[in-house]
């Protein structure tokens, strides 16, 4: 009974603790850039949802490394970056399947979305405690 317990301490906590997070992300989704990929055809959105998608990877990118040069628990950040890259590709490819243009646009908006809440994660890691 207490191992439950500890269990729920714990993921409760780590709920908590990321709400900023998920606010900076909503932030960054709806910034005016963002708005600018809401005109053209479905692959000049596409498009320009990459870009976006492009650029908070580079971003996703350079904390990472951050966070990994000189820290003695790095192999725990590389294991859990591998494990986020994976969840990301494989939760974006379900909203991509199907049928309908619609679908590479929800799998693109997907990866850009998802890669920019991860990008302002390890941001917020980099400032420590209390981000």
């Amino acid at each position: 009974m207490q191992h439950g317990r500890i269990v729920w301490v714990i993921v409760a906590t780590g709920i908590l603790a990321g709400t900023p997070w998920a606010y900076a992300a909503d932030d960054a989704r709806y910034s005016a850039e963002y708005q600018t990929c809401a005109n053209g055809s479905t692959i000049d959105i596409e498009q320009c949802v990459g870009r976006l998608t492009k650029a908070w990877d580079q971003r996703l990118n350079a904390a990472y490394q951050k966070l990994i040069k000189g820290n003695r628990n790095a192999y725990k950040m590389r294991i859990a970056q591998r494990l986020w890259v994976q969840f990301r590709n494989a939760n974006c490819r379900y909203y991509g399947a199907g049928e309908g243009t619609i679908r590479r646009l929800e799998f693109a908006e997907c990866m850009r979305s998802a890669t920019a809440h991860r990008a302002l994660e390890l941001e917020d890691l980099l400032k420590g405690p209390g981000g």
